[in-house]
């Protein structure tokens, strides 16, 4: 079988609530509820009946739009090729809204991301983002997350 990627169906919903990670927030409901609005995407990575992985392409990031956002695979689905699959999907869909760049923002100290992310042709701008609270964790167990997250930029214009 093969990954696909797609927006996120209303069906898909209580298989996405029983994955996130703190369900106390809803964000998988505040997700939907914006995508609904038109203001990000929500995708999800399938593999047939199984689901590997989300993704948020927000079309209303205040400073770096779009951004790139919420990227995660599920810790069962890793090493298959599923964060490469979203990425790959979410800016298509940022090229067919006429974006010309995709922006993302990333906690260094997240080592197992920002390789994936420099394999993709994302640049850092040298721009950061001060966080005072984490809506979701990006680093490992016993790694400090960090006061800020630097911003990264792929250009969807070089060929």
């Amino acid at each position: 079988m093969s990954i696909e990627v797609r927006a996120v169906q209303e069906a898909d919903l209580p298989r996405l609530r029983e994955l996130q990670a703190r369900p106390e927030l809803g964000l998988v409901d505040t997700h939907f509820a914006a995508q609904q609005a038109g203001e990000l995407i929500f995708a999800v990575a399938t593999e047939g009946d199984e689901l590997l992985g989300t993704a948020l392409l927000d079309l209303d990031a205040e400073q770096w739009s779009p951004e790139l956002r919420n990227m995660y695979v599920y810790p069962h689905a890793r090493r298959r090729g599923a964060g490469r699959a979203l990425s790959t999907w979410i800016e298509e869909q940022a090229r067919q809204r006429g974006f010309e760049s995709v922006y993302l923002a990333v906690d260094p100290n997240n080592e197992k991301a920002i390789p994936l992310y420099v394999s993709l042709e994302y640049h850092p701008t040298g721009e950061h983002i001060f966080v005072e609270t984490h809506e979701v964790n990006q680093v490992g167990e016993g790694v400090e997350p960090s006061t800020h997250y630097a911003v990264y930029k792929k250009s969807l214009t070089a060929r």
